[in-house]
C-alpha cells in the first residue's frame, strides 16, 4: 500500500510527494486504517488534521458505511473523500466503449499489441516500420484526409485532455472542474449536432445502475472547517477582498487558483484575508486524482526485481523516495550524507 501526501506549503505551491509504503497482509478496511494511522502516528501526523482523502473506486475504499473512507471520517468529520476522477473516467469511458463494438475491439486489439511489442525491442522496431509505411501509403491514397472513422472515436478524443490534466502532479479541483465544463460543453455541442441518443443512452445507463447524475454546478455549502464566527468574519472579508484583490492589477491575470493563493502570499495579502486564504488551501487540498500512487506502483517494478525480490520494506521504502522524489533527493551532496553518518557513528559511541 502507497501512501501519497499532498499538501500546500507557506509560499501557496501544491506539493503532492510519495510518503511511505507499507506491506500489509490482507486488504480489509481495517488493516488499511490500522497500518496507516501506524504510519502517520510514527511521523507524529494527527489524523484529526486530514483535511481530505483519495482512493479509487474499490469497494473497500469507497464503501459509504464500513469503507476506508467511512473509518476516517467517524474520526475526523473535515476529511472528505474524492473518488479519483482520473479513475471515474476511465470507468466511464470503458463503459461506453463496451456499448461500440468497434471501439471495443480496438481497446482488445491494443491491448494484445502492447504486450507482444513491449516483450521485445524487435517488435517494437518492426511495429514503427510497419506503421511508418502505412501511414504514408494512406497520405498518398489521400485516406488520412477524408476523417475516416472520425465520429466513432471523437468522444475520446473530446475526453483526452481532461484524461491528460488529471494526471499532473500539481493539478487543482478548480481547473480540473473548468476542464469538466469545457468538455460537458463539447460533447453538448455533439448533443445538439444529432447526437441525441447518445445521452439517452447514458441517462438509461445511470437509470439501469442507480447511479446519481451530479450538478456540477451547483456551489458547495459546507464549511466544517470554520466556526460560526468565523463565518461571520469570512462574509466580511470578502467584501473587502472582492473591492480589493479582484481590482488589483496583479491578480488581473490569474489562472488558477493555485496562481491565486501564492499571489496573496507574495504580496502578504494572506494576512489580512485569513479566512479566505485558509478556504483556498482547502480546496488545493482536496485531491483530484490518485495518479501519483500508480507511478509509486510503477516505480515497484524497477526497484524490486527478480534480483531484489527478497528487499525489506523498510529499505525499499527508502530506496522508493530517493528514486520517486529526485528532485528532493538532488538536494543532498555527498558532503552532506557523509557527515550525517560521521554524526550517526558519534550518538552510538556517545
Amino acid at each position: 500500500m502507497a501512501i501519497i501526501l499532498r499538501f500546500v506549503d507557506k509560499n501557496g505551491f501544491i506539493k503532492e510527494h510519495f510518503f511511505h509504503v507499507v506491506h500489509v497482509r490482507d486488504t480489509t478496511t481495517l488493516t488499511l486504517k490500522k497500518e496507516i494511522c501506524a504510519v502517520l502516528s510514527r511521523y507524529n501526523l494527527h489524523i484529526e488534521n486530514i483535511r481530505s482523502q483519495g482512493y479509487d473506486g474499490a469497494s473497500n475504499m469507497r464503501g459509504e458505511w464500513n469503507g476506508l473512507q467511512a473509518l476516517f471520517l467517524k474520526e475526523c468529520l473535515y476529511a472528505y473523500y474524492v473518488h479519483c476522477m482520473a479513475h471515474r473516467l476511465q470507468l466511464a469511458l470503458v463503459k461506453a466503449s463496451r456499448e461500440v463494438k468497434v471501439v471495443h475491439q480496438f481497446f482488445d486489439y491494443l491491448t494484445n499489441i502492447i504486450n507482444i511489442v513491449v516483450g521485445s525491442s524487435k517488435h517494437n522496431d518492426e511495429l514503427q516500420y510497419t506503421q511508418r509505411e502505412q501511414t504514408e501509403n494512406m497520405i498518398a491514397s489521400n485516406e488520412i484526409e477524408t476523417g475516416r472513422g472520425a465520429n466513432q472515436i471523437e468522444i475520446i478524443e473530446i475526453a483526452n485532455i481532461l484524461c491528460q490534466a488529471l494526471q499532473q502532479h500539481s493539478q487543482d479541483l478548480l481547473n480540473s472542474m473548468h476542464l469538466v465544463s469545457t468538455t460537458k460543453s463539447l460533447i453538448q455541442k455533439l448533443r445538439d449536432d444529432g447526437w441525441e441518443p447518445l445521452l439517452a443512452s447514458v441517462t438509461s445507463f445511470c437509470g439501469q445502475h442507480k447511479i446519481d447524475i451530479p450538478d456540477l454546478n451547483a456551489r458547495y455549502t459546507k464549511a466544517r472547517d470554520f466556526t460560526e464566527q468565523e463565518i461571520c468574519l469570512l462574509k466580511h472579508q470578502l467584501q473587502h477582498y472582492e473591492l480589493d484583490v479582484t481590482k488589483h492589477p496583479d491578480f488581473q491575470n490569474m489562472g488558477t487558483i493555485s496562481e491565486l493563493c501564492r499571489e496573496l502570499e507574495i504580496l502578504e495579502k494572506s494576512k489580512f484575508y485569513h479566512l479566505i486564504d485558509r478556504l483556498i488551501r482547502l480546496v488545493l487540498t482536496i485531491p483530484v486524482s490518485t495518479t501519483t500512487t500508480e507511478r509509486v506502483f510503477s516505480a515497484i517494478k524497477l526497484l524490486k526485481t527478480r534480483l531484489r525480490n527478497r528487499m525489506e520494506d523498510e529499505l525499499l521504502a527508502d530506496n522508493m523516495i530517493v528514486y520517486i522524489e529526485k528532485e528532493i533527493a538532488g538536494n543532498f551532496t555527498m558532503e552532506m550524507i557523509m557527515d550525517e553518518f560521521y554524526s550517526m557513528k558519534n550518538r552510538r559511541q556517545a
